[in-house]
C-alpha cells in the first residue's frame, strides 16, 4: 500500500511539472516569435543593402576605370608635352 501512495505521488509531482514545463514553454514562445519575426525583417534588410553597396561598388569601379583611362590620357598629354619643352630646350642650349 505504501508503494502504491509513493507512485501516486511520484505521478501528481511530475503532472505538474509537465504542466508546469508546457505553460513555460507556451509563455517563452510569445516572447520568442516576435524577436524571431524581427530578426528575419533585419536580416533580409541588411541583404538589401548588402546587395546595393555591392553594386555601388562595382558603378563606382567601373566609373573608376573610365575616369582613369581619361586622366592618365590628360597626364600623358601634359607629359609628353613637358618633355618636349625639355628637349628643344635642351638643343638650344647645345647649339649655342
Amino acid at each position: 500500500m505504501g508503494t502504491l501512495i509513493k507512485a501516486d505521488i511520484f505521478f501528481f509531482i511530475t503532472s505538474i511539472f509537465v504542466i508546469f514545463l508546457t505553460v513555460s514553454f507556451g509563455v517563452a514562445l510569445i516572447y520568442i516569435i516576435p524577436i524571431l519575426k524581427d530578426m528575419r525583417h533585419l536580416s533580409k534588410l541588411a541583404r538589401e543593402e548588402g546587395n546595393k553597396l555591392a553594386q555601388d561598388i562595382d558603378e563606382l569601379r567601373s566609373a573608376v576605370k573610365e575616369e582613369g583611362v581619361k586622366a592618365k590620357s590628360i597626364l600623358d598629354y601634359f607629359l609628353a608635352l613637358f618633355m618636349r619643352r625639355q628637349k628643344i630646350e635642351r638643343k638650344k642650349k647645345e647649339l649655342k
